[in-house]
């Protein structure tokens, strides 16, 4: 093995030599792997004593320096890993039943989920670390691998994982839980083994939806080995998942996953049910309020009207408001009105028990959808001086 130019090799054990050698080749031949490990060790080399070898760091820079022209060792342009790209014909599948382990899930350009802004701040963040894994590699970090995504269902787990592998510029491919999942001894643990060994190395974004099925608490009574196998598997492999790629997991019930498994991955959302101003987003870009050009105010009624609603609660009860008004009328045209009576009669009880929410109420009906006091009064089930009241305090 020739040595780069330079480099003396002298004063170095055995075992050191061996290693540079290993270094020059994978540095000539492919640098994606190599690279992260020589970096690590120029900030702590690798000796038999557990030490620091100064002259072994030495040599480590002058193989990061000889590095060929162009490579992103020598200061270039960032190159991707030269990963096999995910097509539907390579996915891998049960042996026994031939079924598809995996599904390639279409990614389009949205405006991305409604989320909450400590859960937007995790994702934008996960999402920047990607261009710059380098630089974080080269100062000791390992950019973010995985991610956890915990929340009630329909808080829209789903939809972020499609919008994280959209602005990562990779194809999302999604665990297909019913073939993965076995009665059989050991073929679960194996057809697990099989994706995320072939996650690990495709240029891919791997989610798993419903994670809990397969990484649930080692504690629980009822389980006969086969789920202890499973979580001992994911251990495994969390441990060793590569930088360049990148796992989703969703659950409804973080409760349920074993502790350890959560621990190993690098960050953990706790996705609520939407707030007021997160609905009144929502309400803003459901396909339908957009095209019956649905008015601020009314958006704001029905915001109020699905307090402790999910995402797709709210947009399951949209759809189904406009789906009576196109079937009575054959058109939107009654939409809002449609909206502003459901709100309204949703909103009795509440304006009973909260004054602010009341107060709110009356203030939107009677100036933004023209109803008369004593509509409001009637539909609210509250005194006609109390809608007075309401009114005259927010003239003040």
């Amino acid at each position: 093995m020739s040595k780069p130019e330079g480099a003396s090799w002298t004063g170095l054990s055995a075992a050191e030599r061996a290693l540079l050698e290993l270094m020059s080749a994978a540095l000539k031949a492919d640098g994606a792997a190599a690279r992260e490990l020589c970096r690590q060790w120029v900030r702590k080399p690798p000796t038999s004593s557990g030490g620091h070898s100064v002259a072994l760091r030495a040599e480590l820079r002058t193989l990061l320096t000889a590095a060929p022209e162009g490579s992103p060792l020598r200061g270039g342009a960032v190159q991707s890993p030269t990963w096999t790209p995910a097509r539907s014909s390579d996915l891998p599948r049960d042996p026994e039943t031939n079924q598809s382990l995996l599904r390639l899930s279409e990614t389009p350009s949205t405006p991305g989920p409604v989320l909450d802004d400590i859960s937007r701040a995790h994702v934008d963040r996960i999402v920047a670390e990607r261009p710059i894994r380098e630089r974080l590699q080269e100062v000791g970090l390992q950019p973010s691998r995985s991610v956890l995504l915990s929340g009630p269902p329909g808080v829209g787990k789903s939809m972020t994982a499609t919008y994280i592998a959209e602005q990562m510029k990779q194809p999302l491919v999604v665990v297909d839980l019913a073939s993965v999942m076995s009665s059989f001894l050991g073929r679960t643990g194996r057809n697990l083994r099989t994706i995320l060994d072939y996650a690990a190395e495709t240029e891919c974004v791997l989610f798993i939806d419903e994670f809990d099925a397969l990484a649930k608490r080692r504690d629980d009574k009822s389980d006969v080995g086969e789920l202890k196998r499973l979580v001992n598997v994911l251990l495994l492999e969390l441990d060793r998942w590569p930088s360049g790629s990148f796992l989703i997991a969703a659950t409804n019930h973080l409760d349920l996953v074993d502790s350890a498994i959560s621990r190993r991955f690098d960050v953990i959302i706790e996705m609520p049910l939407p707030g007021y101003e997160q609905r009144k987003i929502l309400l803003s870009q459901i396909p339908v309020t957009v095209a019956a050009e649905i008015d601020e105010d009314f958006t704001s009624l029905l915001a109020l009207a699905t307090n402790g609603s999910s995402h797709s609660d709210i947009v399951r009860l949209v759809n189904g408001l406009a789906r009576e008004v196109i079937v009575e009328n054959g058109s939107l045209a009654k939409y809002s009105e449609r909206v502003a009576d459901y709100a309204m009669n949703s909103l009795r009880e509440c304006a009973k028990d909260d004054s602010e929410v009341r107060s709110k109420i009356i203030r939107l009906a009677h100036g933004s959808l023209g109803y008369s006091q004593r509509k409001i009064a009637s539909i609210l089930g509250v005194s006609h001086p109390t809608v007075s009241r309401a009114l005259a305090a927010q003239e003040k």
